[in-house]
């Protein structure tokens, strides 16, 4: 069966930062209502290329493909009119502002005389969180005052909310516990079935092998391996990481 056209890829990507080669030739490819995981050591490249899928990096070479077409972005609105959003590893939400006006940070709706349209911005909030399966105590607390899982499942919920081709993900479970994690990797499950594909950089690889569909490993800016996750172990990977540098080496 051949493989489904993928909805965001990045292929044979090239960057460099001065004297930093950052990426040699990077490439990946999501699918709707695929997750894939992009893993590698720290300094592979992985924040790069997903900055570069973003249009916060242009690339010296390659391509950026969104909606099957070859696209030149130049930032990140661009990225996000064509119906890609972001969950930063920083999560870039207001701590002292509501649930509501962190969703709707950068998207307010206004009517006449300058109002926010308070009740519509709230309903359609509560709606996107509860279709996610995400519980939270109020929409009308400051975001400083939720967990780190629930802070997180915000970002993601803000970001499938204006999300209708792509969704990229930083870390999302750096900073959690086992059992936010969890619920965070279920997450990623539940945005891939609403048709969205799903790319998120992860170091918790028994994790993210349970949640993804794909797996893509990089090597010093060079994607060496592209793999169904469920042909993969986390020795596997690790091995992978491993060998390349011991033959670089």
């Amino acid at each position: 069966m051949e493989n489904p056209a993928p909805v965001i890829a990045a292929r044979h990507i090239a960057k460099r930062f001065g004297h930093v080669q950052a990426l040699r030739d990077a490439s990946v490819s999501v699918a709707a209502g695929e997750v894939v995981a992009l893993v590698g050591d720290n300094g592979a490249g992985k924040s790069t290329l997903v900055k570069t899928l973003l249009g916060i990096n242009k690339p010296d070479d390659g391509e950026v493909i969104i909606g099957g077409e070859p696209v030149q972005l130049s930032g990140i609105r661009e990225a996000q009119a064509l119906g890609v959003d972001a969950v930063h590893q920083d999560l870039a939400l207001a701590p002292d502002l509501s649930v509501v006006d962190n969703m709707f940070l950068g998207h307010e709706q206004i009517r006449g005389l300058g109002f926010l349209r308070r009740r519509e911005m709230s309903e359609r909030a509560a709606e996107s969180l509860r279709e996610l399966g995400i519980t939270l105590p109020s929409l009308a607390v400051p975001v400083s005052d939720l967990s780190g899982g629930q802070r997180q499942a915000v970002a993601v919920a803000k970001a499938v909310m204006w999300s209708s081709t792509a969704v990229l993900m930083d870390e999302p479970t750096a900073a959690l516990g086992a059992r936010q994690s969890d619920i965070i990797a279920e997450l990623m499950r539940t945005v891939a079935s609403k048709g969205l594909g799903v790319l998120v950089i992860s170091h918790d690889l028994p994790r993210i092998l349970k949640a993804a569909d794909k797996i893509t490993v990089l090597w010093r800016g060079e994607t060496v391996l592209e793999s169904p996750a469920a042909a993969l172990t986390v020795p596997d990977l690790v091995a992978t990481m491993v060998g390349y540098r011991e033959e670089a080496s």
